[in-house]
């Protein structure tokens, strides 16, 4: 087994073999204290992908040989245009519902924190661009100690790097509804469709978010959809328990780019696919593909 590279309590650690009985950890790090009581706040901090933990989606055939850590999965698609570049990544999707493993190294511990985050970007999958990076998305969680699911709200986050991410402002999300996010390199934003929305074409959002940003500098060589396992606040380089989220369908999904001879829209059709792994979690933790000609990105969450 590799190095660990998961840590949230020192009875899980110790019966993956992972820690001696004297570890101790505090579960403070894991809420932090900004003025909302016991608010759940995921680290943004991505780590590289490499560009070889990647596979095509033609074919599901090597899934199992991956077996490199990895903690994103989702698909990538690559400019191949050197005259022009990605300038806004679209997709609308149904916030999953949070759960407890019942399967593999982390499952049915009540006392640890779960969570899983949903995002899409500009260069923000294998982090090659010099000059940073755009996405926005989606976290959700589920921590048993709670009880009060109001406490375990989803976050719906933006961020421009390398500047800090930021949550959008006045605006609330729940699990079940569903969302458009749209990142472009002038602005940012979120609408929510509500409850039971199975098509947002014609209908009017009854929330909207949107912020205004200089993206000039994002590369734009990179669009990606993504379903990644983040760190805790206060615990940086060390992913969650990812939740059991079911599955999540980034559909209408589509990219812009731009260029001397004006912009072209496309979607994920010829796009790369990974999955996340994590050894101290049980391995692969997801099956991600491309469907629908290119129309949508489905991650699954699994267990080996």
């Amino acid at each position: 087994m590799k190095s660990p590279t998961y840590l949230i309590t020192a009875s899980l650690l110790f019966t993956l073999g992972l820690a001696t009985p004297t570890t101790t950890l505090s579960k403070t790090p894991t809420r932090s204290n900004d003025g909302q009581q016991y608010q759940l706040r995921l680290l943004h901090t991505s780590t590289p992908s490499s560009p070889s933990s990647f596979r095509t989606t033609s074919s599901r055939i090597g899934i199992a040989s991956q077996q490199q850590e990895s903690t994103k999965g989702g698909a990538l698609l690559t400019s191949d245009d050197a005259t022009s570049s990605f300038k806004q990544i679209q997709t609308t999707f149904l916030i999953p519902q949070a759960k407890i493993p019942t399967r593999g190294p982390t499952a049915n511990q009540t006392t640890i924190l779960y969570a899983s985050s949903f995002h899409i970007g500009i260069d923000s999958f294998s982090l090659l661009c010099p000059s940073g990076f755009l996405r926005a998305g989606v976290d959700i969680f589920y921590d048993g100690t709670l009880g009060d699911p109001s406490l375990q709200k989803p976050q719906a986050w933006y961020q421009l790097y390398p500047s800090d991410p930021s949550v959008f402002p006045n605006f609330t999300v729940a699990e079940g509804e569903t969302v458009r996010v749209t990142v472009g390199n002038t602005e940012v934003k979120i609408e929510n469709f509500g409850l039971n929305v199975t098509c947002v074409n014609g209908k009017i959002p009854k929330q909207v978010s949107t912020v205004k940003i200089d993206g000039k500098g994002v590369c734009g060589k990179e669009a990606g959809w993504i379903v990644e396992d983040f760190p805790l606040a206060g615990l940086p380089g060390i992913p969650v328990a990812l939740a059991d989220f079911g599955s999540v369908r980034f559909g209408g999904v589509s990219v812009k780019s731009g260029g001397e001879e004006g912009g072209i829209e496309k979607n994920a059709e010829g796009a790369t696919v990974s999955d996340i792994w994590v050894e101290a979690q049980g391995g692969r933790l997801t099956s991600c593909e491309v469907g629908m000609e290119g129309g949508e990105v489905r991650c699954d969450r699994v267990f080996e």
